[in-house]
């Protein structure tokens, strides 16, 4: 499965992957959902045209009880800049049954065409139409006794694990911001959406602050959690619902966390969620 998915953007193999795919299989993308290899085909090809075939840059893969996480860097080749992929697997070893695929919009669209002679040198991700949802408003101050989701409750995870993921998610689910102090060691590092490159967890800070300004009565909430306890590695996929200030429009962001932990400390943290796609989703 995972060779698949890389020869697809590094070889353009598009037969073998689609090979894999049933057409119950849930390919989503974008915010989008295609079923079956027909539907997915357009965003793959979608992403070749426009980008052209690419060159891995590097790849890390953790394999949880049910799910496989990939992680690629890919430095398309008429683009100057490379570009971050992520993918949440769930296969029974043949076929492909569901996958969430995030690619960051954002370092696209701050990206350039390696050719100069096209008329516009920066790059503008060409999207499906996006999936139509009513997002909920979930008032916690009128459900105060609502039980909310924690990872250890829906993962089966070592104590000391859990422990950490359960701490790591009231950063989101409730605004303690101590934990980014007492959660991560002091060289821990972060690779957000729109950049490549790690930066310090104070940058994972100013992203929590950065949502609060942008989205008010917010909601976190987890989809899935998997973890890789050979390589003491978590896989979150979680959205974060809220208020778009801007527009006073309900929005859902889709979020893929990848969390590293080493003596119950945070040491690195990958968050990866689709900026253009969530844009043109709300009309924001």
């Amino acid at each position: 499965m995972i060779n698949a998915i890389i020869d697809l953007y590094t070889k353009a193999d598009i037969e073998t992957l689609s090979g894999k795919l049933l057409r119950s299989s849930r390919w989503q993308q974008h915010h989008f959902t295609a079923m079956g290899a027909l539907q997915a085909q357009p965003l793959w090809l979608s992403f070749l045209a426009q980008y052209g075939v690419s060159e891995l840059v590097s790849q890390a893969h953790s394999k949880g009880a049910e799910r496989e996480t990939l992680q690629l860097v890919l430095q398309p080749k008429k683009l100057k800049s490379p570009v971050h992929l992520t993918f949440v697997i769930k296969h029974n070893g043949t076929f492909i049954k569901t996958i969430k695929c995030i690619v960051d919009t954002l370092s696209l669209a701050n990206n350039e065409y390696v050719n100069t002679t096209l008329n516009n040198n920066s790059v503008i991700p060409k999207l499906p139409k996006s999936d139509p949802i009513i997002v909920s408003d979930l008032d916690n101050q009128l459900h105060p006794t609502t039980f909310h989701a924690t990872p250890s409750a829906i993962c089966e995870l070592p104590s000391h694990i859990a422990r950490t993921l359960d701490n790591w998610w009231q950063i989101w689910q409730t605004n303690n911001l101590a934990h980014f102090n007492s959660l991560y060691t002091p060289s821990a590092t972060a690779i957000l959406a729109g950049n490549t490159e790690p930066q310090p967890i104070s940058a994972l800070l100013d992203c929590h602050l950065n949502f609060t300004q942008s989205l008010s009565r917010r909601y976190a909430q987890l989809e899935t959690v998997e973890y890789d306890s050979a390589k003491n590695q978590a896989t979150v996929c979680w959205t974060l619902d809220g208020s778009f200030n801007a527009k006073n429009v309900r929005v859902r962001q889709q979020i893929i966390t990848v969390i590293t932990i080493n003596d119950k400390l945070i040491t690195d943290e990958v968050m990866q969620f689709d900026t253009l796609a969530l844009s043109q989703q709300f009309a924001l």
